[in-house]
């Protein structure tokens, strides 16, 4: 599987918040050596003209935009790995067990991932027990005492998934838009 993403740009407000905040601070701290320079007393004193002026303001705009890519690539490993993850859980949301989260080897959350793995192979294994139980359950209809022995180990599959019981209005809200859960900021 190809994992390479093809934009540095994963997440836009928090990769453009981010990097506007460390240009900031760049220009800022650029601009504020230049002025204390400028007040201090140097046994040369400072002085610029014109053309040392133009060239130091292309050179301040030259660093700018290597900050800014440093900090948008910076944030690329951040911003990657959540998407993966916001991806992987949707899919783990419409039912589909088959995810997993993977990330490239320079990606942050590198233990994220292997907790979410380590967790959905988990709830994988007990899938399959419900599964294998449930026909089981199918197949011993005419047997009364297995019929109840194999509920029993039903229920206690059951018992070991922790569950929430939905709220009626999230339930009316989950039915109005298609059967998905909206998502709700905590």
């Amino acid at each position: 599987m190809d994992n390479r993403r093809r934009s540095v740009v994963i997440n836009k407000q928090f990769q453009y918040q981010y990097s506007l905040l460390i240009v900031g601070l760049t220009v800022l701290l650029t601009n504020l050596a230049i002025i204390v320079q400028s007040f201090l007393p140097p046994e040369v004193p400072l002085v610029i003209t014109t053309s040392q002026a133009i060239w130091l303001g292309a050179i301040e705009f030259l660093l700018i935009l290597g900050v800014w890519y440093g900090s948008l690539k910076a944030t690329h490993k951040i911003a990657g790995p959540v998407f993966v993850f916001s991806r992987e859980i949707a899919k783990l949301g419409r039912g589909d067990l088959t995810a997993e989260v993977q990330l490239r080897q320079t990606d942050m959350f590198q233990d994220v991932a292997c907790e979410i793995n380590e967790s959905l192979a988990a709830l994988n294994v007990k899938i399959s027990k419900v599964k294998r139980i449930a026909t089981m359950l199918e197949s011993a209809q005419a047997d009364q005492q297995a019929h109840r022995e194999l509920l029993k180990a039903l229920h206690s599959e059951l018992a070991e998934l922790t569950t929430k019981k939905q709220s009626q209005p999230l339930k009316n809200s989950i039915a109005q838009q298609g059967g998905e859960a909206p998502c709700i900021a905590r």
